[in-house]
This record gives C-alpha cells, sequence and structure tokens, in this order.
C-alpha cells in the first residue's frame, strides 16, 4: 500500500531572517531538529512518497537551499530566489527542482504549486491538486504546520475528501506545535481524532437521511462501548420494517449506556443518540410504528412511510380490540383489515383507501389503479401533503 505523506510549505518570515525556525520535535520521546517540520516527520514515518504544496510566494528558495549541490541546481535557486520575491514561482521551475529534491531526501518528491484560496474555486483547486497524486486505496498522512493559517483548515477537508471519495486511509495528521516549545523540545501533535469526529458527524448526518443508526456501531466499538453491536442487530431489524424487534436490541444499548455513559468522542454525541432513539419509549407498537412512519416521511422516504403508517392503522385496530392480541399474526391482520373496512366511513373510509392504494402501488411497483392515488404520485409535493394528511386524520381520534 503506497503512502503518501501531504506538506505544506508557507511565506518566509522577514523577522526570522526569511526563514522557518529551527526546531527540536518530539516524536514519542525521539528528538529530530528540522527547520521544516514535514522533513523531520517524512525521516520519522517513512512515506512512499512526499509531497510538498506551496503557493507562488512560499519559500522555495529556503527550502530547495538545503537541495542544490552543483552549479545547475545553483542557478535554479537563484531563480527561484528572484521569483519568491516577486510571488511568480511557476510549476515549470518546481517541476525542474524534482529531482534534485527527490535525490537529496531519498524519496520521490512531489513540488506543488497551489493558489492561495482566497475564494471557492480557489479552494476546490487545492484539493484537486493534493488528490492528483493520490492512489485509491492507499494511505497518506498530513502535516498541517506550515503554510498560510487558513490551509490547515483545508488540509482537514482533503483528509475527509480523500476518505470518501478514493477510499484512502488517513495514517495520520500532525503538526509541530512551536508556540508549546518548553525547555527546548516542541511537541508533535496528533490531530487525527479531529477526522473522527467528522466520522461521528457524517454518521448523524446519514441516520438523519435514512434512518440507519447502524454507522455508529463501528465508532462505538472503537470507543470500547461493547454494546455497540446491538446497534446493527436493530438497523436490520428496522430496514425490513420489523420496528417490534428493532425495540429490543436499541433498549439493551441505552440500558449499557445508562450505567456509565459514553466517554471520548461519544460522549459529544450522547444526547443526539438517545433522542433519536426515544421512539422505543412507546409502549404500544402501533405508536412506534406510527413515530416511524413519520420520521420516514420527513425524511422523504415515501415508500417505508406509506408501509409503516398503513399497517400502524392495522396494528392500532388489533390492539384496540384486544390489548392482548398477537399482533403480527397473518391472519389477525387480515380480519382487522376487513373490520377497519366495514367500520369506517366517510373521510376516514376514503383517507384508509388512499393510504393502502399508495402502498400497494409502491409495494408492489404496478399503475395507480385510480384517479386519486395517481394524484397523489404525479408530483413529489403531492405525495408528501396526501400522506401526511391521511396518516394525521386515521390517528385523529385513537
Amino acid at each position: 500500500m503506497t503512502h503518501t505523506l501531504i506538506s505544506f510549505l508557507g511565506k518566509a518570515r522577514k523577522d526570522n531572517g526569511g526563514n522557518y525556525q529551527v526546531a527540536n520535535y518530539n516524536f514519542d520521546g525521539t528528538p529530530k531538529s528540522s527547520q521544516f517540520f514535514g522533513l523531520a516527520l517524512a525521516d520519522t514515518i517513512k512515506p512512499d512518497q512526499l509531497v510538498i504544496l506551496g503557493t507562488s510566494g512560499s519559500m522555495w528558495d529556503v527550502f530547495f537551499e538545503r537541495m542544490a549541490e552543483n552549479t545547475q541546481q545553483d542557478n535554479q535557486l537563484c531563480a527561484l530566489i528572484e521569483a519568491v520575491s516577486t510571488d511568480s514561482v511557476t510549476q515549470i521551475m518546481l517541476d525542474g527542482c524534482r529531482e534534485a529534491v527527490s535525490n537529496r531526501l531519498g524519496v520521490n518528491c512531489q513540488l506543488k504549486l497551489i493558489p492561495y484560496g482566497a475564494d471557492q474555486n480557489g479552494q476546490i483547486e487545492i484539493l484537486k491538486i493534493m488528490a492528483n497524486d493520490i492512489v485509491a486505496n492507499s494511505q497518506v498522512s498530513l502535516d498541517l504546520t506550515h503554510g498560510l493559517r487558513h490551509l490547515p483548515m483545508l488540509g482537514l477537508l482533503s483528509a475527509m475528501y480523500l476518505k470518501s471519495a478514493r477510499n484512502v486511509e488517513i495514517a495520520g495528521i500532525y503538526y509541530g506545535a512551536l508556540d508549546r516549545t518548553n525547555n527546548g523540545e516542541t511537541p508533535v501533535m496528533r490531530l487525527d481524532g479531529l477526522l473522527s469526529i467528522a466520522d461521528w458527524i457524517n454518521a448523524l448526518n446519514g441516520f438523519d437521511k435514512t434512518g440507519d443508526i447502524a454507522p455508529f456501531a463501528d465508532l462505538l466499538s472503537q470507543e470500547g462501548v461493547k454494546s455497540a453491536t446491538s446497534l446493527k442487530t436493530a438497523a436490520f431489524h428496522e430496514s425490513i420494517l420489523n420496528i417490534n424487534d428493532a425495540r429490543s436490541p436499541l433498549k439493551t444499548f441505552r440500558d449499557a449506556i445508562n450505567e456509565k455513559g459514553l466517554s471520548g468522542i461519544a460522549s459529544l454525541f450522547e444526547d443526539s443518540l438517545r433522542q433519536r432513539i426515544s421512539w422505543i419509549d412507546q409502549q404500544q407498537l402501533y405508536k412506534r410504528q406510527q413515530d416511524k412512519a413519520m420520521f420516514y416521511l420527513n425524511q422523504r422516504d415515501y415508500v417505508r412511510a406509506a408501509m409503516l403508517g398503513y399497517e400502524a392503522i392495522i396494528t392500532y385496530k388489533i390492539q384496540n380490540n384486544n390489548p392482548a392480541a398477537p399482533t403480527e399474526k397473518f391472519e389477525s391482520r387480515q380480519e382487522a383489515k376487513l373490520e377497519l373496512e366495514k367500520e369506517l366511513s366517510g373521510q376516514k373510509l376514503e383517507s384508509y383507501k388512499l393510504l393502502r392504494g399508495i402502498r400497494n402501488t409502491l409495494a408492489h411497483t404496478v399503475r395507480p389503479d385510480t384517479q386519486k392515488i395517481q394524484q397523489a404520485l404525479s408530483s413529489e409535493n403531492n405525495l408528501r401533503e396526501e400522506l401526511k394528511r391521511v396518516l394525521t386524520e386515521l390517528f385523529s381520534n385513537e
């Protein structure tokens, strides 16, 4: 698996003679003295490829001065010194320096010119440039130490982008904290936790869109929560609309976290998780089905909204007749359907038939058999409003 280290190169500091300050970076107890943190990091983690990103005014001259070993390279250095002073370094100039840098560092090195990223187009271009030399399914480490102040934020976004779009494994996100230097040692900070928080945010957003709680299982397992596997069980049952059996594993999970609560990154999302599984507190099955139907309706999942809404009406009829009756038996549900059609009248009967027709049409992918169903399915807005209306009306007198 190819391992690439991406590092940034900033502008020269006039108050330090146009150079970065040499620091004694502490890598887990091993000190490495360097002017450029990215080079000390590369010497530590030994990547297969080093990608250095900088603007047309970054200190390419100071960086390349360490690499120049002959007259030709001296000429390249002079050209870089002039170009840096006028903020006019070009990609062609950097390409000409690449071989010397690679040979000197003993690693394949790519020197890439990036825009300043002052607007959205520039920021997108930076992400594209960062991704150009990254192979899918490879490994990437990021150094966010140097560069313009806003580039570390783009670096973190690039990690999220590469992880999602290229299926890249982020091996580490590093920062040499010069301002935390103490007794001559500069600590090396790992910022991987920021990416983990992003994973949680993505899982939360995904749940709000699809209702799938399974992604939280792996995240919680990483935090040492043993009951997290029950979330996958719950997600399976919910995916096949078995709301009754989805409830038990969710209760197991909640009971477990009630004892000690969640820690680490998970603690940031504990309240959100509890709120999103609070439907399990409904004691009646039809209430749980109804709550989930409205959830799916709000998430524009009309198939599950119609199916669960219809089933909730049947379950309500059974439990209203006999709270102890088996709600999942086919015979009981068929009997409840026949009774509903006899007992309902007026607008409620029409709403029941419309809900049943929408449910059947969506479940069996057939053509609508009435004008009302056809009209309801003629647009998303019509379907959403009709489902909301009939579900509200059918449960109005429960």
